[in-house]
């Protein structure tokens, strides 16, 4: 098995990858949305596929427990900050995947959606800290990191319901540095918007700015009707000798996904100046027509290069973008017409494999199919058995393979366990957990070593108190769900408890109408929204529990424990049958 890590074109670029839950693209309004976005018809071209997404923190770190939203479809990330949707209708003109994680700015992707193949996106999101403040009715300049500064004007604040607001106004922002590879992985959307004109183009960034504003109770605000604020952002020194004296000014709309035009930025003094009306992303950005790409790459024996990563540059400049092939060898997306652009590959070892000049293209082009010598990579064979306190082969096991940023599962049924991974040279090492199902139990972390061969023999599941499952029986078939999560949802009120493994097509989802130890049966707000498990024939929709109970429900880094029960209904066999359902929980907080 090869396991490795989950456009965007700064000077134009939407692209996406390509593997195989939306039932159906739908917009929803929010309370401020350009006129011209009211105004422009998204493309719908519909293609029935799946996604694959990655997100995580300015480090790099993975984050857990982020909502996402793709179309009327929710999930969560997993312990290492992946989520999936399997087989559902995708836009191949623009599919937006929405993420939200408290104590984070709100964090999308905007990609093009291949058919019957696998999607794959990457989304960072930025730390939201309020750590500026002034007063409302004295206006004041907050200074923003990178020497971005933005000005607020006396008595120009309101409340979310419009009205005016007097007191405290706490500041949360950021600037995302044009230069910097990671704003394409920061940035939401992509870089894709509608002027005024409204047409679709493609634009490239000269900064962008995030804001947020709030009282001192957490109450959100924003600028007042018929008020602007002056935003100050820096131009890099690598730009500064193409930057214009003005620039189109852009925001991010979260509910199209797209930058609208609504403004201009005028250049002072190596700082892009501008008066804006309300708050979320801002961006100074050129616009040019945009035009579609397509390429495919193979290896020499016509086998697909899957996930490896395309970047497309702009000769002479810093600007550039890139994306990951999916399992059919292909990338596509949007970039600039009558460019000049280079076209290179990378190997999953990061490796520089092919380059090649492209364009310029006054229309939508595919550059067919390009044959590459596939990257070399290193094999990993782990080989080993779990066995109990007696010595004996646990019988209903879980091994856990975690490298790179990555986990792997392997189920065993009392016998030995043989697993192969595709890995690259600096590869530092798989640390692996054994896991007994039934007694709920684990071993040790260990530490194999990676290219080559390794038998790790006898791992001793003993002793060590399994956490992080989920333990459901229906009808007397008892599963262990490990290793499950805890989070709380936008509403800072509902505590969800849930697993998610694609591999087996298992996963549970349990809600609790609250954050305290005690009793919560027949408490509305507390069900199992679905139970999932392919290998049981399960499937359940949810019902509100009996039987709930919380007995500990700890701080971030300790457990939250607790049983529940009732009827659900297996939707697998036909006619559909009430099945009894009694489960229990052992999850540590990591938030």
């Amino acid at each position: 098995m090869k396991k490795f890590g989950i456009l965007l074109l700064i000077i134009a670029v939407a692209f996406t990858a390509c593997r195989k839950d939306i039932d159906k693209l739908t917009v929803e309004e929010t309370p401020y949305v350009p006129e011209i976005l009211k105004q422009w018809q998204q493309k719908i071209v519909p293609v029935n596929g799946s996604l694959t997404g990655f997100v995580a923190d300015e480090s790099g770190a993975p984050i857990g427990g982020a909502a996402i939203t793709v179309g009327n479809l929710t999930t969560t990330t997993d312990d290492y900050g992946h989520f999936f949707f399997t087989n559902v209708p995708l836009n191949a003109r623009g599919t937006l995947v929405r993420v939200q994680k408290p104590g984070y700015f709100p964090g999308s992707r905007r990609f093009f959606a291949i058919e019957d193949a696998e999607n794959r996106v990457k989304i960072e999101l930025l730390t939201k800290t309020f750590s500026h403040s002034f007063d409302s009715q004295i206006g004041g300049t907050v200074d923003v990191d990178g020497g971005s500064t933005i000005t607020f004007a006396p008595n120009s604040i309101q409340n979310a319901d419009g009205t005016p607001f007097t007191g405290t106004v706490k500041v949360a922002s950021k600037w995302l540095d044009p230069t910097d590879p990671r704003n394409l992985d920061q940035m939401p959307g992509n870089l894709q918007g509608v002027n005024l004109l409204s047409e679709e183009v493609v634009m490239a960034t000269y900064g962008m700015i995030v804001a947020e504003l709030e009282t001192e109770t957490g109450e959100p605000l924003n600028i007042g009707k018929g008020k602007t604020a002056t935003i100050k952002t820096p131009v890099p020194a690598s730009l500064l000798a193409s930057a214009p004296a003005e620039i189109p000014l852009w925001s991010y709309n979260e509910t199209y996904g797209m930058w609208a035009e609504e403004g201009i930025s005028k250049l002072e003094n190596g700082f892009y100046v501008a008066e804006v009306s309300h708050f979320s992303y801002w961006n100074h950005d050129f616009q040019d027509p945009l035009i579609e790409f397509t390429v495919t790459f193979t290896d020499e024996n016509g086998a697909p290069l899957e996930n490896y990563k395309v970047v497309i540059r702009q000769p002479g400049t810093s600007l550039y973008g890139y994306g990951y092939t999916c399992e059919l060898g292909i990338i596509n997306g949007l970039i600039p017409q009558d460019y000049d652009l280079l076209l290179e590959l990378y190997g999953p070892c990061t490796e520089l494999m092919y380059s090649l000049p492209i364009g310029p293209f006054s229309g939508d082009v595919d550059l067919g199919t390009i044959v590459v010598t596939a990257s070399t990579l290193n094999a990993t064979t782990l080989t080993g058995q779990l066995v109990d306190c007696n010595g004996d082969l646990v019988q209903h096991g879980l091994v856990v393979f975690k490298f790179d940023g990555q986990t792997v599962y392997e189920y065993t049924n009392g016998t030995p366990f043989e697993v192969l991974f595709s890995t690259c040279a600096a590869s530092n090492g798989i640390e692996v957990v054994g896991i007994d199902l039934d007694a709920l139990l684990q071993s040790d972390p260990i530490t194999s070593g990676v290219n080559g061969t390794f038998d790790l023999g006898d791992i001793s599941v003993c002793d060590v108190q399994l956490q992080n499952y989920i333990r459901v029986t229906v009808d007397g078939v008892t599963a262990v769900y490990s290793v499950a999560q805890a989070f709380i949802d936008s509403s800072g009120v509902n505590t969800y408890l849930f697993f998610n493994d694609q591999a087996t097509q298992r996963s549970i989802y349990v809600r609790v109408f609250g954050q305290t130890v005690g009793n919560y049966d027949g408490v509305t707000g507390n069900f199992c929204e679905a139970i999932g498990d392919g290998i049981n024939n399960w499937q359940l929709t949810g019902q509100y529990f009996d039987n709930f109970e919380i007995s500990a429900y700890g701080n971030t880094g300790e457990p939250i424990i607790g049983t529940f029960g009732g009827t659900m209904t297996n939707n697998f066999p036909q006619p559909p049958q009430t099945v009894t359902v009694t489960g229990d929980f052992n999850i540590i907080r990591n938030f």
